[in-house]
């Protein structure tokens, strides 16, 4: 990991610290507090990866039956790439919002339906001039982001001589729909594991980089592991992508997803959580790392349980492979089951 990269796990973990210090009240309750055991749900915000890899990682434990809940998710993000190569030219520059409004229902002990509606904002932003000023103070790479004036919105994707995004103004819209569902396979007085399904919706527009431009099905797992105050929980998850038209002239290739996340219980009302999000490389020797390189990111944050059946997570999520996910996220979600 670069210098650039262990500074912002050095200051998440700074973060936590703060929050933790901040709130001593928290500690209140049992001797043996239990962690939350949901992961953060935050997609990856870079905007190639939010149309056409869809993955929220989830608990595998269901709400009871007849239960709802509502989930949402905002986050912000500074993304930045600029590369080309012979046959593909990849341009991003802006900053990031990221809304989703999620229901589910449970209508079975081992059944639960859900959607899920992203929005999405890209612009210019505000950010750059502090970025670049603080990286030159710690004597750390800007990534070429000196080299173009501050504060424009980018977003070009050229192959082959094809434009396929070419966006130079700020730009809002709803996203794909995404449909999903989870089957209770196993469940062990604690340990459980679950089959999942999602379906994504062609219902954002992919002209402006906000949609997958076709039907995106998906099928994976999620597992539980509780550990007295710790909360272990993984998932895997398989996206086809050969009816969408994001990349065409590009073909992508299908792609796994994955996600590992620790909980400790600081209390009964607070959990710390460290998590990796994860998923394999859009294309392939196409000479751009911003569709050869896989993804990975690092998230740190916090869970606090106001009161039963709600919970409010801040998390802040950082790139370990580069260029294919942004330079740093920031994360709030809210979810209650009712």
């Amino acid at each position: 990991m670069g210098g650039r990269k262990l500074y912002r796990v050095v200051l998440g973990t700074a973060l936590l610290g703060c929050l933790l210090a901040i709130a001593p009240w928290a500690r209140a309750g049992s001797d043996t507090p239990t962690p939350a055991n949901q992961p953060f749900a935050v997609p990856n915000q870079s905007p190639l990866a939010l149309s056409l890899v869809p993955f929220t990682p989830t608990g595998a434990a269901l709400d009871p039956s007849g239960s709802s809940s509502l989930n949402l998710v905002a986050a912000y993000s500074s993304i930045f790439v600029r590369q080309s190569s012979s046959a593909v030219s990849l341009d991003l520059d802006m900053e990031l919002g990221y809304v989703s409004l999620g229901y589910a229902y449970t209508p079975h002990p081992r059944l639960r339906l859900g959607l899920e509606l992203p929005a999405a904002f890209y612009w210019g932003g505000f950010l750059d001039g502090f970025i670049e000023s603080y990286h030159r103070a710690l004597g750390l790479p800007n990534g070429g982001r000196e080299q173009v004036p501050h504060d424009l919105v980018r977003y070009d994707v050229t192959s082959r001589g094809k434009r396929i995004v070419s966006q130079d103004g700020a730009t809002q819209a709803v996203g794909d729909l995404r449909l999903k569902g989870a089957w209770m396979l196993w469940s062990g007085g604690g340990p459980a594991v679950s089959l999942l399904g999602q379906v994504s919706l062609p219902t954002g527009d992919p002209d402006n980089g906000l949609g997958a431009g076709g039907a995106i099905p998906a099928l994976g797992l999620s597992g539980d592991l509780p550990l007295g105050r710790f909360s272990l929980n993984a998932n895997a998850m398989y996206f086809h992508l050969g009816s969408t038209s994001l990349l065409d002239p590009l073909e992508p290739d299908d792609v796994w997803a994955g996600s590992l996340s620790l909980g400790w219980a600081w209390s009964q009302a607070l959990t710390l959580r460290a998590q990796l999000n994860g998923a394999t490389a859009l294309a392939r020797d196409t000479g751009v790392e911003g569709l050869d390189n896989a993804m990975l990111q690092v998230l740190l944050g916090v869970q606090w349980k106001p009161s039963k059946g709600q919970l409010i997570s801040l998390a802040f999520a950082e790139d370990l492979i580069y260029y294919t996910s942004p330079d740093f996220t920031l994360s709030l979600s809210w979810g209650w089951v009712f």
